[in-house]
């Protein structure tokens, strides 16, 4: 009994377990949230409905114009909104898990590439500091970053896509894996438009950091030389290939720099201590907004931001994510909403226990390491409480699994399954923001009150619509409702499925 009580402590005492443990805890936690939000109809038309468009147009070998994008006549493709491949590069997982998950195949792979990121960085930490516990501490303290909860209310984005690569190139950088180093890098590069910019700084502080390492310094000089490259040849010849009449490039919104990224470049050398102060103060006309800045460099300085003062070379790569969350137009841009502060909550793990990594009595690393992962997880706490958040309209529903309501919804939702599987797959449908996610995945694909040639109007009778006025939406609900050439399939308030009677006679 000795024996094997002894084998039992020997083993909870490896830390592959407890790694193992965090691992599937974390990935249940992140996946229930992911999925439930989308189940319970709570994803929207934008984003996730645009990319779940896209997402099924480049699985079936096309390029199409996102019909979701249909307002006013505008047309274009998901490339001409976001530069980035990360879709086509997904479009396997299309063909191996879509007969299964179908509408919730990227929150799944979301999800899985955001474990596998909290997995590297522990493997690379432990590289740094040549001690398992304090790579998982650096893991967990990664999972519980208020940004990995706040992205939830977006339900798949780009960003969180692209900084997953982060932990893999430095982990792979680190062991001097530079063939592998250099795809990840190249994948970074063409997942999102911004990452040739955070790469230059990213090398930087690789630089300082291996400064008497020759051959490091030449693959980061190299790589540094590649990112400058891209990011001109992107902006100046790619993204306008792409631009049409009527649609240009809406991503770069600094007004106060400039109007593309050069004046912006031209701007901030032009005019450093003003940039500076924009860094820090609401530049628009809306004293609303007073506070969203300040309530994000308290939230990520309490999280352990803080400990950056004894290593200031680690600010340098975060000074290209800060610049352009907190020099944009959009206030919620600068706030702790969203995936705005995905960037920061990577980089911030990976500096801290860095930092950590360096402090030689190891009783006073794992002291450490538990600190930040309680501070962390103090600041993802408060940061539920909606009436403490300064976005206005913010609702944390969506972000805190940890709260019975997340559980609830309004809606009868076997009944509106129900009337969803009436719909065929080939059908052409339009529908509102809450409905339409789950449609997606079709050719003809519309954001209602955009009705254009649809067959079938899926449609919220309560507000769906944040583009439109709501007496507007409202009225058009009404119109559609009593038309004769609709008839009624299921008017269980909210939820209305309506069928065009007479499909041939449309014009």
């Amino acid at each position: 009994m000795t024996y094997f009580k002894q084998n039992l402590q020997s083993y909870f005492r490896k830390p592959i377990l407890w790694q193992l443990l965090v691992v599937v805890i974390f990935y249940s936690i992140y996946l229930i949230t992911g999925i439930t939000n989308h189940y319970l109809f709570r994803s929207y038309a934008f984003d996730y409905g645009v990319y779940n468009f896209a997402f099924w147009d480049y699985s079936h070998f096309h390029l199409s114009n996102c019909p979701i994008y249909d307002v006013n006549d505008s047309k274009a493709n998901f490339l001409q909104d976001h530069f980035s491949l990360t879709l086509f590069f997904l479009t396997p997982f299309y063909w191996l898990l879509n007969w299964l998950t179908g509408t919730y195949t990227l929150i799944v792979l979301q999800t899985t590439l955001v474990v596998a990121s909290g997995w590297i960085l522990l493997k690379y930490i432990t590289l740094k500091s040549n001690n398992s516990w304090i790579g998982l501490g650096a893991m967990l303290y990664y999972f519980l970053m208020q940004a990995r909860y706040a992205s939830f209310s977006n339900d798949c984005n780009l960003a969180i896509f692209s900084f997953c690569t982060i932990p893999f190139f430095l982990y792979y950088f680190e062991r001097k894996k530079y063939l592998v180093s250099i795809i990840v890098f190249l994948i970074a590069l063409v997942s999102r438009e911004d990452m040739s910019l955070s790469f230059i700084f990213i090398l930087a502080t690789l630089i300082i950091i291996h400064w008497r390492e020759k051959e490091r310094l030449f693959y980061c000089t190299l790589l540094i030389i590649l990112s400058i490259s891209y990011f001109i040849i992107l902006f100046t010849l790619i993204i306008p290939s792409l631009e049409e009449p009527g649609k240009h490039y809406s991503l770069f919104t600094f007004s106060a720099l400039g109007e593309n990224p050069l004046e912006a470049i031209k701007f901030i050398f032009n005019n450093p201590i003003k940039t500076f102060n924009l860094l820090f103060s609401n530049q628009l006309n809306d004293s609303k907004f007073d506070g969203v800045k300040t309530e994000f460099y308290l939230t990520y300085l309490i999280s352990g931001g803080f400990v950056l003062i004894f290593r200031p070379q680690f600010i340098i790569w975060f000074i290209p994510i800060i610049a352009q969350k907190m020099l944009n137009d959009a206030p919620v841009r600068w706030s702790i909403d969203g995936y705005y502060a995905v960037p920061v909550a990577t980089l911030i793990p990976i500096s801290v226990f860095l930092i950590i990594s360096k402090i030689k009595k190891i009783k006073y690393a794992y002291g450490a390491s538990l600190l930040f992962c309680l501070l962390a997880w103090y600041a993802t706490d408060h940061s539920f409480n909606r009436d403490l958040r300064t976005i206005p309209y913010t609702d944390t529903l969506k972000e805190n699994v940890f709260d019975a309501n997340f559980f609830k919804s309004k809606l009868n939702i076997n009944k509106v399954y129900q009337s969803l599987d009436l719909i065929p797959e080939t059908a052409k449908v339009s529908a509102s923001s809450l409905y339409l996610p789950h449609l997606s995945q079709r050719k003809c694909i519309y954001n209602f009150p955009h009705v254009g040639d649809a067959e079938f109007i899926v449609v919220h009778q309560l507000w769906d619509n944040f583009y439109i006025p709501e007496d507007q939406y409202l009225s058009t609900v009404q119109n559609y409702l009593h038309n004769s050439e609709w008839i009624i399939i299921c008017n269980d308030f909210p939820f209305l499925l309506l069928k065009r009677k007479k499909i041939a006679m449309y014009k």
